[in-house]
């Protein structure tokens, strides 16, 4: 089967921001998270939905990588959470100018001021890069004006005190964003330019002056690999996130400190495979036999 329409095309792009970032990225981020969604994203194909939030609960497939939601606290019809849930609404982190990611493979290069404008129909570019790429593997993510809004500190540690959500693996933390570009490269050496800028027609339309600004769109050159890009006048993509898991705390004896924090806590959640080849599969370590070596 083509690798673009696998399964392990996501996991490889979602472990790589994550060794990046130590972020978890969402393959499809305009597609509405329900088990019905794990599927294989093609070009274009956009989904109406709520999308990812905060307060999701579920489980990583682990073929694909992806986040299978569960519910969600603020809509759970546990009376103990609902309780809780009461005293400690979403919050919401101020707006940042933009977020990057690439991954080791990915070399991000200074750009000639020409990009944005040397493209057909755009021009005022809000957002542009260039990235280099060899025979591995690489990927980066772009988000745009994006916001992040959170699970309080406060629930969490009361959740954790009332023994809540054992056993749940919670988003904490959501990125969303009016506008995202994500690519997984084809194991070339590619030369990709990306920008976000006004888009001015060609041909213009009667009572449009010229030079005017038509909206806003993604141009690129360069990509051989996977390019998934989105924009919307409001914040309706959700590329990044952040999951926890109640964890019991490990005290190693010979390190052992009578002050040490034990119990339980909120511990980050590991990817649920373990190191990947260029392809998502996950590379089988062999060890010698010493009984084989004389």
């Amino acid at each position: 089967m083509n690798f673009w329409f696998k399964k392990e095309a996501s996991r490889k792009f979602i472990d790589l921001i994550r060794r990046a970032s130590s972020w978890w990225a969402n393959w499809n981020p305009s597609i509405q998270i329900t088990v019905s969604s794990i599927r294989p994203m093609f070009y274009g194909i956009l989904s109406h939905g709520h999308g990812l939030q905060a307060g999701d609960y579920g489980e990583i497939e682990t073929t694909s990588g992806q986040f299978v939601k569960e519910g969600n606290i603020y809509t759970s019809s546990d009376q103990s959470i609902v309780d809780l849930t009461a005293q400690f609404q979403l919050v919401s982190e101020p707006v940042l100018d933009k977020y990057i990611i690439s991954s080791s493979s990915a070399k991000q290069c200074e750009l000639g001021a020409d990009i944005g404008v040397n493209v057909a129909g755009v021009t005022n570019a809000y957002l542009k890069g260039q990235w280099q790429f060899n025979q591995s593997r690489g990927a980066f993510l772009i988000m745009h004006m994006p916001r992040i809004t959170r699970v309080p500190d406060e629930f969490l540690a009361e959740s954790l005190s009332r023994g809540l959500l054992k056993g749940k693996t919670l988003v904490t933390h959501v990125y969303s964003c009016p506008a995202y570009a994500l690519y997984l490269s084809n194991k070339t050496n590619e030369t990709v330019k990306i920008a976000l800028g006004a888009d001015v027609p060609s041909i213009v339309a009667p009572g449009v002056s010229p030079g005017a600004e038509i909206g806003t769109k993604w141009v690129d050159d360069g990509t051989a690999g996977l390019l998934q890009k989105g924009y919307n006048d409001e914040a309706v993509f959700f590329p990044l996130y952040s999951i926890r898991k109640i964890t019991k705390r490990k005290i190693r004896r010979e390190s052992f400190d009578e002050n040490a924090p034990r119990g339980d806590f909120w511990a980050n959640v590991e990817a649920p495979w373990g190191f990947l080849d260029d392809d998502g599969e996950e590379e089988v370590i062999e060890y010698m036999d010493d009984s084989d070596s004389d």
